[in-house]
């Protein structure tokens, strides 16, 4: 019989992390093997949502190391949900590393990536898991490429694959949160993985190219049931080509960590966003002027903008906020030897499930310790899809698969 695991989910009282209080109170009645508490900042906030839940709850700031050190103790994972991660990602992990604690977040901002992936080492010397990005999209297309990547391999073609590329749908209706993380996204250049030769040796290293050089058309599979692209006779699904460009996406970072987990010598990684042409326009004004964000004024001036916004969606827009992910795979003659495209509902409910999951399998096996890749440690979750079950990709679904 499996143990329980003791799970602290700090920023608890944020959108994304009030969505995973939810799914882990259900979890603890309907499929067990977790004890979650609630943890933030803001007793009062917490202590309503954990009574909603019937939830254990501790209050405490990050400004002292000795009480989050104190905090963590007894618990064997953090997940941190608390935004913007540039501000907590970093010290949370580091207090999970020293009281030997499993860490696992949602993060999407590829900097903090980047620090939070600096702490491998250190980490896989204490025997403790690091597991950033374990939400929807960088998930979902970490799961996507581990699985494709498999395949190939018994296939017996895994070393003819060349190009990784991953595109995903714009979401219909944003928190606060993604609205800030997509602001940190606007730069003057856009993340990329590509092959060279450094000391001698082949490895396929990060590198940069300027905003709106890169752009490529994707299908998204035909128009969805809502009609999100409805033609004159929405009975008459089309399959639309759509133009997306090349983004700041953690995906890039978690495709490349997967890729050399495989053993496959991948030449370039890409990670794409499909937007209409005026928000590709602005997009690339934005990356243009994105020095003048960092001035203190046009700082406050968008964060009262997104303070404006509502916290994120309700219920009734949950329901509507579908998405499609695409994972194309090449060879060395620029022939798709992977073509797939995946369907979801609310990418924020489904963070919360993605996000529970990964903390239950954090640092499980020996083999799953330093830093890894959502993939490493969700296992095969592609395998078997079906809707309306209890499943942690409950929704999903293949709208190509070849």
């Amino acid at each position: 019989m499996q143990r329980t695991r003791r799970i602290l989910v700090y920023g608890a009282t944020g959108f994304s992390g009030r969505l995973i209080a939810r799914e882990a109170a259900r979890q603890q009645k309907t499929r067990g093997g977790i004890e979650v508490v609630l943890a933030s900042r803001d007793k009062e906030a917490l202590a309503r949502i954990a009574r909603e839940c019937g939830l254990a709850w501790r209050a405490f700031s990050l400004d002292d190391p000795h009480r989050v050190a104190a905090a963590l103790q007894g618990f064997e994972v953090l997940l941190n949900a608390a935004g913007p991660f540039d501000q907590t990602g970093e010290r949370l992990a580091k207090s999970a590393i020293g009281a030997q604690c499993h860490y696992v977040d949602i993060n999407g901002e590829v900097d903090v990536y980047k620090r939070l992936d600096d702490l491998d080492y250190i980490a896989a010397s204490r025997g403790i898991a690091l597991v950033s990005g374990a939400g929807h999209t960088a998930a979902l297309s970490d799961l996507m490429l581990d699985s494709a990547l498999g395949q190939l391999k018994r296939q017996g073609i895994a070393q003819e694959a060349a190009g990784v590329r991953i595109a995903v749908e714009r979401m219909r209706f944003v928190s606060r949160g993604s609205a800030r993380t997509m602001m940190r996204m606007v730069r003057e250049q856009v993340t990329v993985a590509r092959m060279r030769s450094i000391d001698g040796k082949r490895q396929l290293a990060l590198s940069h190219i300027p905003v709106g050089k890169l752009e490529r058309a994707f299908d998204f599979g035909p128009d969805d049931e809502a009609g999100r692209r409805p033609g004159p006779d929405r009975q008459q699904r089309t399959h639309a080509q759509r133009i997306a460009s090349a983004a700041n996406l953690i995906d890039t970072l978690t495709a490349r960590h997967t890729a050399g987990r495989h053993g496959v010598p991948i030449e370039s990684i890409d990670a794409f966003i499909a937007m209409p042409e005026l928000a590709r326009d602005a997009y690339q004004l934005g990356a243009i002027v994105a020095f003048g964000f960092q001035l203190p004024l046009l700082q406050q001036l968008n964060e009262a903008q997104i303070d404006a916004l509502p916290e994120g969606p309700d219920a009734s827009e949950r329901r509507k906020n579908t998405h499609r992910v695409v994972l194309e795979v090449e060879d060395r003659y620029r022939q798709k030897v992977i073509d797939w495209c995946l369907a979801t509902g609310d990418p924020y409910e489904l963070s919360a499930r993605i996000a529970l999951e990964a903390a239950r399998g954090a640092g499980l096996q020996p083999s799953q310790v330093g830093w890894q890749t959502p993939a490493a440690v969700l296992g095969p979750l592609l395998d078997d899809l079906r809707a309306g079950d209890d499943a942690p990709l409950a929704g999903c679904r293949w709208i190509r698969h070849f």
